[in-house]
C-alpha cells in the first residue's frame, strides 16, 4: 500500500514515520558496514521503540534479501516483475 513516493523515499533510507524511519536506517547501516553494527546503531531502534526480537527480524530481513540478491546474481535468473531503478545515497 506504499506510494511510489515512499517507496522512492524508503529505497533513500528516509521515511515520514519515526519508526520506519529508523529501521531504514539500522537497515542501511546494516549493510553499508557488513553486519558491524554498533551499540548505538542498536539503542537508536530501540529508543523508536522496537524490542529485540523486531531487531532480529530486521536483520533477518535484511540477510534474506542479500542472500536472494546473491542467488540471483550468481544465476542469472530473470527478472519477471516490473524493475525499479536503484538510487545511490550520497
Amino acid at each position: 500500500g506504499a506510494t511510489a513516493e515512499e517507496m522512492a523515499e524508503a529505497q533513500a533510507g528516509r521515511s515520514a514515520d519515526p519508526r520506519t524511519a529508523a529501521a531504514l536506517t539500522f537497515a542501511l547501516s546494516l549493510v553499508e558496514q557488513r553486519g558491524s553494527v554498533g551499540s548505538d546503531d542498536v539503542n537508536a531502534l530501540v529508543a523508536a521503540g522496537f524490542d529485540e526480537g523486531e531487531i532480529v527480524e530486521i536483520i533477518a530481513h535484511v540477510a534474506l534479501n542479500l542472500f536472494t540478491n546473491y542467488v540471483n546474481v550468481a544465476l542469472d535468473v530473470p527478472v519477471d516483475f516490473p524493475g525499479v531503478k536503484l538510487t545511490r545515497t550520497a
